[in-house]
């Protein structure tokens, strides 16, 4: 019960670190502050579950060689299949990296999945066992409080930030007048003044892409 409230903790800090990243890149990008990620509050969590995913199945026995490799099919594969849910859920493709090289499908590409590798050799060797270390000395009973506490606010976020994809995208499906699957910047910029939650969800993926179907005749 310990090491899963220990693990919960971790995946909360990697993944407002995960946000924390996301946020500054496109700071450098944009030169201006975007909430990026899927939920409303600041957190990734598919840098959290990336984390824990490597945090389990990796050790420091391994060599450096082999905990890059592995970090970087791990973290791979979890953010091809996330791309892929997420679009089944959704109907959307939420980023893609068709026009990057060495990209596969569009969900994955060489850049990202080196990144993942750097970041595993990281989380294996530095950061997982500071910030273990630094939570043993916290009282568990704290810990425990916090991180159920945590856990309520991310159900709701999670519940609020699906209202508002499903009430984004049917708002797209009545302003679409060519259902191509590009919404088109006069679309966006109708969708952004219907809602500020649309705007920051437009803003964090400005290159959705909505499955539209036609409707038959």
């Amino acid at each position: 019960m310990e090491n899963l409230f220990y693990y919960f903790s971790l995946f909360i800090i990697y993944s407002f670190f995960g946000w924390l990243t996301e946020v500054f890149l496109a700071f450098i990008k944009e030169g201006k502050f975007i909430n990026r990620g899927f939920l409303i509050g600041p957190l990734v969590p598919i840098w959290g579950f990336g984390a824990i995913i490597i945090s389990l199945f990796l050790n420091k026995n391994d060599s450096y060689i082999s905990l890059f490799f592995s970090s970087m099919v791990l973290a791979s594969v979890l953010e091809y299949f996330v791309n892929y849910l997420m679009e089944v859920i959704f109907k959307a493709r939420w980023w893609d990296y068709s026009h990057l090289p060495f990209n596969l499908n569009g969900r994955i590409c060489f850049g990202s999945s080196a990144f993942f590798g750097i970041g595993g050799l990281l989380i294996i060797n530095v950061t997982n066992p500071f910030l273990l270390n630094l939570l043993s000395k916290i009282d568990f009973n704290i810990l425990m409080t916090v991180d159920i506490v945590i856990l309520i606010l991310i159900i709701l976020d999670l519940c609020v930030s699906c209202n508002v994809i499903k009430k984004l995208k049917l708002s797209a499906y009545s302003l679409k007048k060519d259902y191509t699957e590009e919404i088109s910047a006069k679309v966006m910029g109708a969708l952004s003044k219907k809602s500020k939650q649309f705007k920051r969800l437009l803003k964090a993926f400005p290159n959705v892409k909505f499955n539209f179907v036609r409707k038959a005749k």
